[in-house]
């Protein structure tokens, strides 16, 4: 499987857990509606969020280092990835060490707020499916992406 492009190898063996591969298999929390009225902010690449928490702590730029917790689902609801219960994934920001959504979703956030992504097929894996390394598919092509977000710290 070809995870690299979302975060790491280590993304790859929480799939696998998370899949139910594992002995150590994480669940991965329900997608639930974001309260009445909140508002969704669309930037002009066509990624959208939505503050759940606005954090009070520094503000997430390029080349900024933070780490955070996520959970990740199709657009239908169904999840594929969380470190909600583990431990919080780092990143350098400007480095696109992610997708293209997930890491411009985070520019912006302050330590200690939540944000809800809404990623087009266009800023995650476009044509592209994701597998696992038993060939299940994990990601469908063309899929759009939804995930809660918390920035945990910056370093």
């Amino acid at each position: 499987m070809k995870l690299k492009t979302l975060f790491s190898a280590a993304a790859v063996a929480l799939l696998a857990a998370c899949s139910g591969d594992s002995p150590t298999a994480v669940t991965i929390p329900t997608l639930t509606p974001l309260p009445a009225g909140t508002p969704i902010v669309t930037n002009a690449s066509g990624l959208q969020y939505a503050e759940i928490t606005v954090g009070t702590g520094t503000v997430a730029q390029n080349g900024s280092r933070v780490a955070v917790h996520y959970t990740g689902w199709l657009a239908n609801g169904t999840g594929f990835d969380t470190t909600v219960g583990l431990q919080p994934y780092p990143l350098t920001l400007g480095q696109h060490g992610v997708i293209l959504g997930f890491e411009e979703g985070i520019l912006g956030m302050k330590v200690g707020g939540k944000r809800r992504l809404f990623v087009p097929a266009a800023l995650a894996y476009g044509a592209t499916a994701v597998y696992d390394q038993n060939a299940k598919l994990i990601i469908p092509a063309n899929s759009d992406l939804i995930f809660d977000v918390e920035l945990v710290a910056l370093q």
